[in-house]
């Protein structure tokens, strides 16, 4: 099985390829992955295919660095368990999520928009990584844009 996968937005991650993989669960980053940074906007297309995630079977969590407070709502409009405070790329609230959801971590794909946060958060579980595109990089915290997106530009995105 590939250790990292990419797509565009979310709504483009092939879920029969993921589930021809063994993947079972799917843990979503929030900010700029799921929805726009500090907003509760998720892309229509997103809601569709969050809904055919269901329906084929999949368990979804969100898993987010953000705080509490601000995912609530999200995770209360989703239906879906909200891992806040995840200190991603330490491997602990993916393994918590996974466990949450009676899940193997190699039945579990870490998926995000951060090469240094999401895909060493779920490559340090020994889940499978999709590192998609962010929904919009002119929204953004001052770190993700000043420090996460230079690295990431020089490793090559």
């Amino acid at each position: 099985m590939p250790k990292i996968l990419r797509a565009g937005r979310l709504f483009e991650v092939d879920l029969e390829q993921l589930f021809a993989l063994g993947v079972r669960a799917l843990l979503l980053d929030a900010d700029n992955t799921l929805c726009f940074w500090h907003s509760l906007q998720i892309p229509e297309e997103t809601l569709l295919w969050l809904r055919r995630a269901k329906r084929m079977g999949f368990q979804l969590a969100v898993v987010s660095n953000a705080q509490t407070r601000r995912l609530e709502p999200l995770a209360t409009r989703l239906s879906l368990p909200v891992f806040y405070r995840a200190m991603k790329p330490l491997p602990f609230a993916p393994l918590r999520a996974a466990r949450a959801l009676a899940v193997s971590p190699k039945a579990c794909a870490m998926i995000g928009d951060q090469i240094l946060t999401d895909l060493p958060a779920g490559l340090l579980c020994g889940m499978l990584s999709v590192l998609v595109e962010p929904l919009d990089r002119s929204r953004e915290s001052a770190f993700t844009k000043g420090f996460s997106r230079r690295i990431e530009r020089i490793l090559g995105r």
